[in-house]
């Protein structure tokens, strides 16, 4: 079951890589990946028999993201009510998993972070508020010592600061 718990975690790396690289001027595809990245990663918590606040954070991501998708696929704007459910489903999460400690405040900031990210209307703003995010869980996992979990937030923040470089920095007209 180990094995399959690194498979699942590398499907799932994979997923936020494309969902990081896609130009996303709509999020559509962006929410979709995002989406499967979180499933992925959930299960393969569950699979490994490691990390319930993880697989918990991550399916919580991951519902968050597929009823962003059914929103953004409709051309509808997210109600801040529903928004409002995200944010305490996830302080609810980490209180009671972590309890309340610096480390379980920080992962709550970070998954505040996660839920703008995947509240934007198109790559760009997706890409700048990732950034914060993985930033965030980079420091979590340095601190908690979750060295596995720094090394999949690196590459992550590498292919966000290539997609960033890729589709959205400023292009300089030739004169």
């Amino acid at each position: 079951m180990e094995i399959l718990s690194y498979i699942l975690s590398l499907l799932g790396l994979a997923s936020m890589i494309t969902a990081s690289l896609i130009k996303g001027e709509k999020m559509k595809k962006i929410l979709f990946f995002v989406f499967c990245a979180n499933a992925l990663i959930a299960t393969s918590y569950l699979v490994g028999g490691s990390g319930l606040n993880g697989a918990a954070s991550c399916y919580i991501g991951a519902i968050q993201s597929i009823i962003n998708y059914f929103f953004d696929s409709k051309n509808k704007p997210l109600p801040k009510w529903l928004v409002a459910v995200y944010a305490l489903a996830f302080i609810a999460c980490n209180l009671v998993v972590g309890g309340f400690n610096f480390l379980s405040i920080l992962a709550i900031v970070a998954c505040l972070t996660f839920i703008m990210s995947i509240g934007q209307s198109n790559g760009a703003k997706y890409r700048f508020w990732t950034l914060f995010n993985i930033t965030l869980w980079g420091i979590y996992d340095i601190l908690s010592e979750s060295y596995s979990a720094l090394v999949t937030h690196v590459i992550l923040l590498v292919f966000t600061i290539v997609g960033m470089i890729v589709h959205d920095r400023k292009k300089k007209d030739k004169a």
